[in-house]
């Protein structure tokens, strides 16, 4: 469900909000509020092989379905710095090494069923040598696969793939 039909009204005033394409608006008080993306990070982690890490969720959305390390940005926090504290929590692995930017792109989030606009940054780095994965409680397990390998059918979101095919263009022209 869209967020235009959950959010009726004002927070405000309590009247019921006008609805015009990402914009609600009071009528009464005049109080506007855009709907616009969440921004959240993804994080392809490379090995010395050449395969990348996956973390199956143990949440919802996408429970059991496999995803990269990653997640909201937080209020003051650069991508940078999410995408650092976002695989620490979720693995215990200090990102110290060079992140580089591979691509972004928007999604709907579908959470307790209200699709809510995000837009992802994705980074590529090697995954530190000589680190073993913590994985904590909303990180099922996690595993390693080669680029042929990849178990697309089993992605949480779609746009995975477009992530995938943005690093493998990055690594076509640089080295990491």
């Amino acid at each position: 469900m869209e967020i235009q039909k959950v959010f009726k009204f004002c927070p405000r005033c309590g009247s019921q909000f006008g609805n015009k394409d990402n914009l609600l608006k009071c009528p009464a008080c005049g109080l506007s509020f855009y709907i616009n993306p969440k921004p959240c990070t993804a994080v392809v982690m490379i090995n010395e092989k050449g395969e990348y890490l996956l973390v199956k969720r143990a949440v919802e959305p996408g429970k059991g379905l496999w995803d990269l390390p990653g997640g909201f940005v937080e209020e003051n926090e650069t991508f940078e710095e999410n995408a650092r504290r976002e695989v620490y929590e979720e693995l215990g692995i200090d990102l110290s090494n060079q992140l580089h930017y591979t691509g972004s792109h928007t999604e709907p989030y579908s959470f307790q069923g209200v699709n809510y606009p995000t837009l992802a940054v994705c980074f590529v780095c090697k995954f530190p040598r000589g680190t073993k994965p913590k994985p904590a409680d909303d990180v099922a397990e996690y595993k390693f696969f080669s680029p042929k390998s990849l178990p697309t059918e089993s992605f949480a979101f779609e746009a995975m793939k477009r992530d995938f095919a943005d690093v493998a263009l990055f690594l076509k022209k640089n080295r990491i």
